[in-house]
């Protein structure tokens, strides 16, 4: 069963050029697609779970202004035993602007781990058709292009960690991009930044596309990495 929330896009959420910035793009998507499993779970106990984001793939077919309303529509197309897998439309005028592919990790709050999903909560989804599947991506690794990039106090949320929204901050000041310049934006979280003043973000750009990771000085912990292809 698909869930839809219509926004209007306002002006804090834009970038330089008027437009939805990445970051907020994908934070509506986000919004969405948790208040659809707040709505699916509402007769379960859910006080030891919590839903976080372990990837997007986003295809942009049209940049989204301010003042734009857009009607944005969720469903869940898989479950297995920790994630579900999700489409995220998004219509300007009935016409699609934005197709993605979000997968959503179940974690237990106390230890933060990932955790097998409940009976209850699997019977409380009912899969619907895919519409955008996923890209099969391939990463660079050896960067090019190597930024330090330190850590704001007004980065941390209430989990005391880096907000997973602000990852996209950090990557478009690393490779230099607005969101008018993106055609399709990947990326993975794999550890939280936590306790840093600092970390390193890198890339590398070859043929219209770039390959990117944040990881930290020791080289110990890639937090993030992913794929972005730039209209030409």
């Amino acid at each position: 069963m698909a869930y839809s929330k219509r926004v209007k896009i306002p002006y804090l959420m834009c970038d330089r050029h008027e437009n939805l910035s990445m970051r907020n793009l994908v934070s509506i998507m986000g919004d969405v697609s948790l208040n659809h499993s707040y709505a699916l779970e509402k007769d379960i106990d859910m006080d030891k779970f919590r839903w976080i984001v372990y990837s997007w793939d986003v295809e942009l077919i049209e940049t989204i202004k301010e003042n734009d309303e857009i009607e944005v529509t969720t469903h869940v197309v898989a479950l297995n035993k920790f994630y579900a897998y999700r489409n995220v439309i998004v219509k300007r005028d009935e016409k699609i602007i934005v197709k993605a592919y979000g997968v959503f990790l179940l974690v237990d709050v106390e230890r933060m781990r990932p955790v097998k999903m409940p009976k209850e909560l699997i019977h409380s989804y009912t899969k619907d058709k895919l519409i955008y599947e996923r890209p099969k991506l391939s990463y660079g690794k050896d960067f090019a292009n190597t930024k330090e990039i330190m850590v704001r106090y007004t980065d941390i949320d209430s989990n005391f960690h880096v907000n997973n929204a602000v990852y996209f901050d950090y990557i478009i000041d690393l490779c230099q991009l607005d969101i008018r310049d993106i055609k399709f934006f990947n990326i993975v979280y794999k550890h939280e930044i936590r306790n840093k003043e600092s970390i390193i973000g890198e890339y590398i750009e070859e043929d219209g596309q770039l390959d990117y990771r944040l990881r930290s000085e020791d080289y110990k912990k890639v937090y993030t990495y992913g794929k972005i292809i730039k209209n030409v």
